[in-house]
């Protein structure tokens, strides 16, 4: 049974090859010849040059810098925006938030903005015998950044100019001994957290609770929100930091790649 027999009675193969093209576009080539995409999909140049042609002439495909070449047109990117528009980040986290809270049960997970000096809480899910720790109503919630592995995230990937900014308003009071209190301290904290690309807040908001972020970007890369584990400190100790780290960065990597976020690999 060839490939035409296993597809469904609906399968529309002319459709599929013109996804096909477009599909040579999504990676770093930003444009390409008949020639190159006849080659790499295995085609003739006939019926590439047809394909790209009827594309071009819906708006999908536009003509590229130089004769012959094309690139991925207005309508494509219409089409782009409209995903994201109707994708926001809660709805995207719901099922990956879900997900954590099966793997660890006793945690809960975060999702928030910056808004101002604080944090604003967009999304949160607890694990199924988290109640018994986790403060109810957190959605909506507004917290300091400067003393949560959410804050950090979010304050480490502002500009320096918006970093600046922040720092010229907030006052870095206390709240447990472990609170980061003075600016060139934060400041260091912030310059780890983006070398390592995650954060950590050891007891800083709640002496009994630690908590691990890490960003989530939108398609073009801007950090737009940051991902938290809590635990207390004993959920933290049973589960490792180690543990709990690769989860965080791992879920805000698939929330960000939902958001149109792609990072080549070389």
């Amino acid at each position: 049974m060839d490939d035409d027999e296993k597809r469904p009675y609906y399968f529309l193969s002319t459709v599929a090859r013109a996804v096909d093209v477009l599909n040579q576009f999504t990676g770093l080539d930003a444009e390409l010849g008949i020639a190159e995409i006849a080659r790499r999909l295995g085609m003739h140049k006939s019926a590439v040059h047809r394909l790209v042609a009827t594309l071009a002439d819906l708006g999908m495909l536009t003509n590229g810098s130089s004769d012959g070449v094309y690139r991925l047109g207005t309508k494509a990117l219409e089409l782009g925006l409209s995903y994201l528009r109707h994708s926001p980040i809660d709805r995207i986290a719901q099922a990956h938030l879900i997900g954590l809270a099966q793997r660890f049960p006793d945690l809960a997970f975060h999702v928030a903005i910056l808004d101002g000096t604080e944090i604003v809480y967009q999304k949160s899910i607890a694990g199924p015998s988290a109640a018994r720790w986790l403060s109810p109503h957190t959605l909506g919630r507004r917290q300091q950044a400067y003393c949560t592995a959410l804050g950090k995230v979010l304050l480490a990937y502002l500009s320096p100019s918006e970093l600046q900014n922040y720092l010229d308003k907030v006052q870095l009071r206390p709240f447990t001994p472990q609170t980061i209190t003075t600016t060139s301290a934060l400041q260091a904290e912030l310059e780890t957290v983006r070398a390592q690309g995650w954060a950590f807040d050891n007891r800083e908001f709640h002496p009994d609770h630690c908590c691990l972020g890490a960003p989530i970007r939108d398609h073009s890369g801007q950090v737009v929100a940051a991902l938290s584990i809590v635990a207390p400190n004993e959920e933290l100790a049973r589960y490792g930091q180690a543990t709990l780290v690769a989860a965080v960065k791992e879920t805000a990597a698939a929330i960000s790649h939902d958001l149109g976020f792609w990072r080549e690999r070389g």
